[in-house]
C-alpha cells in the first residue's frame, strides 16, 4: 500500500521530469516493492477519472434524444474496466517487447516512472473534458486545450522513455506511440463490446 512518502517521491520525480529534467529517473524507487507500489498510483488517478467519466456522461446524455435511454450501469462498468485494463496493458505488453527490443535490465525504472506519470497525464487530458461538460469553456477552447493536452502528454511520456531507457529517438517514440495506441484500441472494443 502506498504511504505519504511513496507517493510525495514519486510525484516529485514525475513532476521534474515533466519540467524536463531527465536526471530525476533516478529519484523513483525500482525496487522490487517500489515496482509493484507504483501500480497503487491508479488510486490518485481515480478522482480525476471519475471526474472526466462524469464529462463524458454529460456530453454523450447532451447529443441523444429526448426519448432515448442511457444504461448508467453499464457505461460506467465499461468506464472502470478501461481504466483497469489501461493500467496494466502496456507494462505487460513492454514485459512481452523489452527482451527482444533491448532495454530488460531497464524494463522496472520504465514502468515505475510511467506509473508514477499517470496521474499528471491524467489531469493534463481530462481537464479540457471536465472544463467543457461543465460549461466552464465553449467547444472550441475545449478542442484547443486536448490538442495542447495531448502535445504535452506525448511530449511527457517521450522524455520519460527516453530517461528511463536511456535510449535513442526510435525506441521512446515507439513505446510512446505503443501506449497511444494500446489505449486506444482497448477503450474503442470496450464501448463497442457494451455497446455504450
Amino acid at each position: 500500500m502506498l504511504d505519504a512518502d511513496d507517493v510525495q517521491r514519486g510525484l516529485s520525480a514525475a513532476w521534474q521530469l515533466f519540467l524536463g529534467k531527465r536526471d530525476a529517473i533516478r529519484k523513483f524507487d525500482t525496487s522490487f516493492d517500489g515496482f509493484w507500489r507504483s501500480f497503487a498510483a491508479v488510486i490518485l488517478v481515480l478522482p480525476i477519472y471519475v471526474l472526466y467519466v462524469g464529462a463524458e456522461r454529460r456530453m454523450i446524455i447532451a447529443e441523444l434524444p429526448l426519448d432515448a435511454t442511457f444504461a448508467e450501469l453499464t457505461f460506467a462498468l465499461t468506464r472502470l474496466v478501461a481504466l483497469v485494463l489501461d493500467w496494466v496493458a502496456f507494462p505487460i505488453v513492454a514485459f512481452l517487447l523489452a527482451r527482444p527490443l533491448g532495454f530488460a535490465g531497464r524494463y522496472v525504472r520504465l514502468i515505475v516512472a510511467f506509473n508514477w506519470g499517470g496521474p499528471i497525464v491524467s489531469v493534463i487530458v481530462a481537464l479540457p473534458a471536465i472544463l467543457y461538460a461543465f460549461g466552464i469553456i465553449p467547444q472550441f477552447a475545449a478542442s484547443l486545450l486536448l490538442f495542447l493536452a495531448l502535445v504535452l502528454a506525448v511530449r511527457f511520456r517521450f522524455i520519460t522513455a527516453k530517461a528511463a531507457l536511456d535510449c535513442g529517438f526510435g525506441l521512446a517514440a515507439g513505446l510512446v506511440a505503443l501506449e497511444f495506441l494500446l489505449s486506444l484500441v482497448l477503450g474503442e472494443a470496450l464501448t463497442r463490446l457494451a455497446g455504450v
